[in-house]
């Protein structure tokens, strides 16, 4: 076999192992650092010579295994099982070697002493029959042992084995040598593998290692932890960065370690190495196209194996899981291949994908070419010079699942309406890292807003979703009139480079004196009501508001539609130091009687004159998506500014609201609300600082999204904010209801709560034939994008330049100290632009 040596071969290793002269006294002196079971291994240098080997442990050893060889060999006369006996014999050889060899004074050398049982181990055949293969099994676990007794030399071992697999193109080693990595602990795995990795091994060498383990973890069911050697190895690569290297490992594995997953002991060692080559694929689909077909049959196998209640069921599911948003992802990610892809889909659409697998494919593209800078944990947006008002709230907004579900659904031939679905589903499904919302922002401008100096992100966002409901509003009438001219501007569908005016400047110019009334809603000739709105039926409630004469006891009611609530603070007239509060206590502030007297009054009908009198507001429906405004600015009448309140306030991540009857206003049943996103306010007055956006996804992920950088977050990050930095906008989502209207705190209440479903977000196919296209598409430019954009940076990193420059806030605090777009505000940079921005 290509393993053999014959003594006087090892022999001279070991000679030159004790001198220092041969490679493998080298690497035994160097393995300090390798470690061993629990500790480092030894070392043996400038001739001295190793320790005498424990006769007591080889005597053990060998009486247990003589009295297994003289009941086998009684039961083994016949021809037929010769070739099953070799493996049995082969090793009974290895152990009478050892004592001769521990007895010969000429052969003490430890490191030639171990060599020799390697190589017997490593020229073993294999058995054949159940009950010898067993057996040969349970004898290389005691040889294991016995190698074990002396951790100083496991690095040795690793050595010796490594040079077996790599020095030969024959036949490789017997699968019995795999004992020696089952030495090693988990954690010394990896410091192994690094000191293997450091010493310039060959690729060659490294792809036919790697080969070998994948093999040997279905037939070494007495090694345990080679999948952690395979996942070491890839991992270290990657360190290295030899993708190409990877992909050919990929593409060499992947199929036999898929195959695994149908055997239910073996899935859970190969299944991550299987799903970590899929995450990182370099540029090569064929890896992912090697196990394509047998998809569907896996996950329907998994899917019926998860049915029952014990943890192997668990872990079926969560494999299925995982298989299904790699493979949704992988299709995503190669979308050149969708005509392949088409059986897949239809095949798996059954099987849901998890909310995140945009996010698994962006992320693929980014390992894939990791020189091209940063990765984002969502998609974020470019600051177009202290436009983060904007930025923060369309990241409010996207995280809104009704909203974003609503939105996209919406046929429309407003153009307004279709830049805003464009940026939406780029939010949500493009795989670059950052866009440039430029289109949107000459879209949405209120009147007003001078370009390049710092808004109110309240104030646009009212904006915004008055205009979008009044667009959704004169579309749906513009399908309802037949009267209505074909080449109308709302119908008219104005390509995306198109030079044409956009729809909003007839309305914004039309009402350049202020206010937010560019269009009118018509009414509906056939007299029926209009339907709602995606705007009023994601944030649309209804107030009722009672004001009591307290001379004549005079009443009188009116009910006003609202889509954002905006809290004031009790003691707000009063003092301006900071005060805590809790969201909670300013809703019950809000919906509190508020005496009327003095510069207050109320003009009474009855006693026509000015009068004390009680304000009382009702929240008689509920919306799906609650808006509350934190009233955290006052205008100062001395100076004429607009002052900022430093007012602490816990944004409860669950708060109630009670619903009462439209007639008396009494209480009726209780409606409750979980956070999901919150507008934070960085500065000390609205005329400056910076605003970003904490939001958090369907499974309660949170991310943080400071413009163009997004970063994953947790909800104790946007309670620990300290001052200047405020929440101003809290965004809350209907999560149940109750009948129970008394004072007792959320989540304690005795009455049972009726859920509420969740809507779930749209998958990138059931997008809108053209938003899917128009993603795709714009995810193909990007990939074309990346590619030619790695040797461009790879020869300017050669002449010492940086070819991608991040620009953008970099932090919480105000934002006059960040760099200026032109004239100062808060990030942004129009000289700096990052070629991986998408000028929407």
């Amino acid at each position: 076999m290509a393993v053999k040596q014959n003594n006087n071969e090892i022999q001279q290793d070991a000679s030159n192992g004790a001198t220092g002269g041969k490679k493998s006294s080298e690497t035994a002196a160097g393995s300090g650092g390798g470690g061993g079971v629990g500790e480092g291994a030894g070392t043996a240098t400038n001739g001295t010579i190793p320790p005498k080997i424990s006769e007591e442990g080889v005597e053990v050893l060998l009486e247990d295994l003589d009295t297994t060889s003289a009941s086998t060999t009684t039961t083994t006369t016949n021809n037929s099982n010769n070739t099953n006996k070799k493996g049995l014999q082969n090793l009974r050889t290895v152990l009478h070697n050892i004592e001769q060899l521990h007895h010969n004074d000429q052969t003490r050398n430890a490191m030639f002493f171990y060599k020799r049982i390697l190589y017997e181990l490593a020229n073993m055949k294999v058995a054949k029959s159940a009950e010898d293969l067993k057996r040969c099994k349970e004898e290389i676990v005691q040889v294991g042992a016995f190698l074990a007794l002396d951790k100083r030399y496991l690095m040795y071992y690793l050595t010796v084995v490594y040079d077996m697999i790599t020095v030969s193109d024959n036949e490789p080693p017997s699968y019995a040598v795999a004992i020696v990595f089952h030495l090693f602990q988990p954690n010394v795995i990896i410091e192994a593998v690094q000191t293997l990795l450091e010493q310039n091994v060959q690729d060659a060498d490294i792809r036919k290692t790697v080969g070998l383990l994948c093999e040997w973890i279905k037939l070494c069911n007495f090694c345990q932890n080679l999948n952690l050697w395979v996942m070491a190895l890839l991992t270290g690569l990657r360190k290295q960065g030899k993708y190409r290297l990877l992909d050919e490992i990929a593409l060499d594995n992947i199929e036999k370690l898929f195959t695994l997953f149908l055997f239910p002991a073996l899935r859970p060692k190969a299944a991550p190495i299987v799903f970590h080559m899929l995450s990182n694929i370099n540029q090569n689909p064929e890896i992912f196209h090697k196990i394509l077909p047998k998809i569907p049959s896996y996950v329907h196998l998994l899917k019926t194996r998860s049915g029952t209640t014990d943890e192997a069921s668990n872990e079926a599911l969560v494999c299925m899981q995982k298989l299904v948003d790699l493979t949704n992802a992988l299709m995503l990610r190669f979308n050149d291949y969708d005509e392949l892809y088409a059986p897949i889909k239809t095949t798996l659409q059954m099987y849901e994908p998890s909310h995140n697998y945009v996010a698994i494919a962006r992320a693929m593209y980014e390992n894939s070419l990791p020189c091209l800078g940063r990765t984002n944990a969502r998609v974020g947006l470019v600051n177009l010079g202290n436009t983060c008002y904007m930025n923060s709230v369309l990241q409010a907004l996207a995280m809104t699942s009704d909203f974003s579900r609503e939105i996209l659904l919406i046929e429309s031939g407003s153009l307004l309406l279709s830049k805003v679905q464009q940026q939406i589903a780029l939010m949500h499904y493009s795989l670059r890292h950052e866009l440039t919302p430029s289109r949107v922002l000459n879209a949405t401008r209120p009147p007003g807003f001078t370009p390049g100096l710092q808004q109110d992100s309240s104030e646009f966002l009212g904006y915004l979703l008055e205009l979008l409901h009044e667009q959704e509003i004169h579309n749906h009438q513009n399908h309802l009139n037949e009267e209505e001219s074909p080449s109308s501007e709302l119908c008219q569908v104005i390509p995306y480079n198109s030079k044409d005016r956009d729809l909003i400047t007839t309305s914004s110019s039309s009402s350049s004196s202020g206010g937010s009334k560019s269009l009118k809603p018509l009414q509906k000739q056939t007299g029926e009501p209009l339907p709602l709105s995606t705007i009023d039926k994601t944030f649309a409630g209804k107030l009722s508001t009672t004001y009591k004469c307290l001379d004549c006891s005079w009443e009188s009611r009116n009910e006003d539609s609202f889509r954002e609530l905006q809290l004031s603070f009790p003691d707000d007239k009063d003092d301006l130091g900071a005060t805590n509060y809790s969201v909670q206590d300013l809703i019950e502030y809000y919906c509190s009687p508020e005496k009327l007297d003095g510069d207050n009054q109320y003009f009474c009908p009855r006693c026509k004159k000015l009068c004390d009198a009680e304000r009382r507001i009702g929240i008689i429906q509920a919306p799906r998506n609650l808006i509350l405004t934190l009233k955290q600015f006052k205008y100062d009448q001395k100076y004429h500014f607009r002052t900022k309140l430093m007012h602490k306030v816990f944004h409860d991540e669950s708060v109630t609201v009670k619903l009462c009857s439209t007639d008396s206003l009494l209480e009726m049943s209780n409606v409750h609300y979980d956070l999901y996103a919150g507008v934070v306010h960085a500065g000390y007055s609205m005329d400056s600082g910076h605003y970003f956006t904490f939001a958090a996804d369907q499974s309660k992920h949170w991310y943080k999204f400071n413009d163009s950088l997004v970063t994953s977050s947790q909800p104790e990050e946007m309670h620990s904010l300290t001052s200047p930095n405020t929440p101003y906008i809290l965004f809350y989502q209907m999560c149940g209801r109750s009948n129970d209207t008394s004072d007792t705190a959320v989540g304690c209440s005795s009455m049972p709560v009726e859920q509420v479903p969740i809507t779930t977000p749209l998958t990138l196919e059931e997008l809108p034939r053209r938003l899917r296209d128009y993603v795709k598409q714009d995810n193909r430019v990007y990939s074309d994008e990346l590619k030619m954009q790695q040797p461009m940076k790879r020869s300017t990193r050669a002449s010492g330049n940086n070819f991608i420059t991040r620009t953008g806030y970099e932090g919480d605090d105000d934002d006059d100290r960040g760099p200026p777009p032109s004239a100062g505000g808060c990030g942004g940079n129009g000289l700096g632009m990052n070629m991986n921005r998408f000028v929407y």
